[in-house]
């Protein structure tokens, strides 16, 4: 009896094992992957025009950035962008000194590649335009309807004369010069856009030097970075109107944009452009006839007559209560875009989330008696001379 209970243990015991050892899987999810999805930044017509989010300064690992152009297509179209250009440094890019460094050991001699800055005796005969089409080929296999503009960026020293994006162009690789003013000359030839960037970067002030007043005077600029990532240039915006420049919003990105701007809770730095349509055409007459804004943490910046026209765009403004008696009406306002919105009126403060009803109530004029209307200082809104504007909505549009 005992050697049967034995028997009939053990079997158990090597069943249960081998139930056991079948159970266990080779492979396990350890959570649902979910793909991921873009950042939809709802904006609305403004005048009859769609109202694109571009990006027209960013780097990559070719210049001195840290991602790939195929990462920066998916990064920008994952952040919600419709239109960007690629615009590494033109003359210099420590990216190609790592590169040559490690593939020094390859090379026909054995010698090591030596870096050296392009000149017009010797520079590194990279090529621009093989930069812009790796993008390409990452936005036809990704099948984003989002636009490439090919550009670069041109720079020499900060104090006195600065960096300037070329855009739009077809070659990249001709363009240079050692005198900036002749390489500025090339790009305007070719039917290129040129954009100061950051303006007061390692300068104490955003005023002009002899060569800015020289390439100015020559109408060689067509639009100035009133905002580079999370820094405002206030001065910039009476030169763009009094000079009729474009403004410009950028990121100036060299790492990650997930990095820099999710924290801060805002979308990353860009420039809205009002066109017709989504296509190279479109957008480059918008900008050169300067039918821009530009966004930076949740501010935006710009003409006062764009950035009025946007906001009656975007707020829904309703009568929805009239008290005789008192002499007061009360407005419903709904902000129909993805930007925050801040409407002063003495010291309230309404804030317009997105998608989201606020109630304000207006009386009446102390000196005419009549009813007021639903009138604002829009305190995230940058016009010239770094003033908020002061916008009287439309109501019942």
């Amino acid at each position: 009896m005992k050697r049967f209970l034995i028997i009939a243990l053990t079997v158990v015991t090597l069943g249960a094992t081998a139930v056991a050892q079948k159970t266990i899987p080779h492979a396990v999810k350890t959570c649902n992957e979910v793909a991921a999805r873009r950042t939809e930044i709802i904006l609305p017509k403004v005048k009859g025009f769609n109202c694109y989010k571009g990006d027209f300064h960013i780097h990559t690992s070719y210049s001195d950035g840290s991602v790939t152009p195929a990462g920066r297509v998916v990064e920008a179209w994952m952040d919600g962008l419709d239109v960007i250009a690629i615009t590494d440094h033109y003359e210099s890019r420590s990216g190609e000194r790592k590169f040559l460094k490690v593939i020094a050991p390859y090379s026909n001699d054995g010698e090591p590649i030596k870096y050296q800055p392009a000149s017009k005796a010797n520079c590194i005969m990279a090529d621009f335009n093989a930069i812009h089409q790796e993008a390409v080929d990452q936005l036809k296999k990704s099948g984003y309807p989002m636009l490439l503009i090919k550009g670069c960026e041109m720079a020499r020293n900060a104090e006195t004369h600065g960096h300037f994006n070329a855009l739009f162009l077809e070659d990249l690789n001709d363009l240079y010069d050692e005198d900036l003013t002749v390489a500025f000359r090339n790009v305007k030839a070719r039917g290129g856009i040129i954009v100061h960037n950051h303006p007061a970067w390692r300068r104490k002030t955003s005023d002009k030097t002899e060569f800015h007043e020289q390439v100015y005077g020559e109408g060689l600029i067509d639009g100035v970075e009133v905002a580079n990532g999370s820094t405002f240039y206030p001065h910039i915006v009476r030169r763009c109107i009094d000079e009729k420049l474009t403004m410009f919003g950028n990121t100036d990105e060299h790492t990650t944009t997930a990095h820099r701007f999710a924290p801060m809770g805002v979308y990353r730095t860009m420039t809205l452009i009002f066109a017709k349509e989504l296509t190279e055409k479109a957008i480059k007459d918008a900008i050169l006839k300067h039918r821009t804004i530009a966004y930076s943490g949740g501010s935006l910046i710009g003409e006062d007559s764009w950035l009025l026209e946007l906001l009656n765009a975007a707020v829904d403004c309703r009568i929805t209560k009239v008290d005789e008696k008192k002499g007061e009406r009360t407005f419903l306002l709904i902000n129909n875009s993805s930007i925050t919105l801040r409407l002063r009126r003495g010291k309230t403060i309404y804030v317009l989330e997105p998608f989201k009803p606020v109630l304000a109530t207006f009386g009446t004029d102390k000196q005419s008696g009549k009813l007021l209307n639903p009138t604002f200082v829009v305190d995230n809104m940058w016009g010239v001379d770094y003033k908020h504007p002061k916008a009287e909505l439309e109501i019942d549009k």
